[in-house]
């Protein structure tokens, strides 16, 4: 049922709507939405109860207090919305766009994409991490087969049940840089007042584990090596110089 407006409680800035239930609405102008360009209005539900009155009047007061000091989110805004607007703006290498495109398509939108920028918090994120790491196909938990292709097939031995494979670290913590990077936007703009990923634990990094050739394995490595000229050049300026791969590619 609508909410009863025939004698809504005004003040001088908000008013209070006298809900069906006997609990009352507390609407506070915001400000413009710089998403939709429409009004935007925080609102807030008291239940009804002892003293309502009075309690309608103090979340009035101290919405409009966040609002006086912009401490209030000013965008209705889903992170959906965000992230179309951040990578729009993301100066990256084009591969880089693609490939942070296609982890927002894949696993932040079916999870996050609903939920309003400013209702995220780090509680929402370690959950949504945990999810990652436990499907990446981020599946109910039913029984399903997982098929060779979408495309119409007879299955074989290569369709079989499916079975829940967690996406990698570095995944996961590239999920992570784009949400930071798309928050700390969200800030500058002043979409909010603080980004939620600044509290979040996305997993470590996977700690390197080297296993160079000994001197006598490099040594033999080399030899065989400058059987090709260019070969024997490229091995030997990768060992004495340390260069990375893209350096050596640089100076072939």
């Amino acid at each position: 049922m609508p909410a009863s407006r025939d004698q809504p409680k005004r003040s001088l800035r908000g008013a209070i709507d006298v809900l069906p239930s006997g609990a009352r609405r507390v609407r506070v102008h915001a400000g413009t939405d710089p998403v939709t360009k429409k009004k935007h209005r925080l609102v807030e539900v008291v239940p009804a109860g002892p003293d309502v009155e009075a309690r309608a009047e103090a979340v009035r007061a101290c919405l409009v207090q966040e609002v006086a000091e912009r401490r209030n989110p000013r965008t209705a805004a889903t992170i959906e919305q965000l992230l179309d607007r951040y990578l729009e703006q993301f100066d990256g290498a084009a591969s880089t766009r693609t490939l942070y495109r296609g982890y927002v398509r894949n696993h932040v939108l079916p999870l996050l994409g609903t939920v309003k920028v400013a209702q995220l918090d780090p509680e929402t994120l370690d959950s949504y991490y945990a999810e990652l790491r436990r499907c990446r196909d981020h599946c109910d938990g039913s029984r399903r087969t997982d098929h060779r292709t979408r495309s119409p097939h007879d299955c074989d031995a290569r369709c079989g049940p499916h079975r829940c494979r967690p996406l990698s670290a570095s995944t996961v913590r590239h999920i992570h840089f784009i949400l930071s990077g798309a928050f700390r936007k969200a800030v500058r703009w002043r979409w909010i007042v603080t980004s939620p990923l600044s509290q979040a634990e996305p997993p470590p990094a996977t700690k390197p584990n080297p296993q160079p050739p000994s001197a006598t394995q490099a040594a033999a490595i080399v030899t065989a090596a400058w059987e090709d000229p260019d070969w024997g050049a490229l091995v030997w300026s990768a060992m004495t110089t340390g260069a990375r791969r893209g350096e050596l590619c640089a100076v072939r």
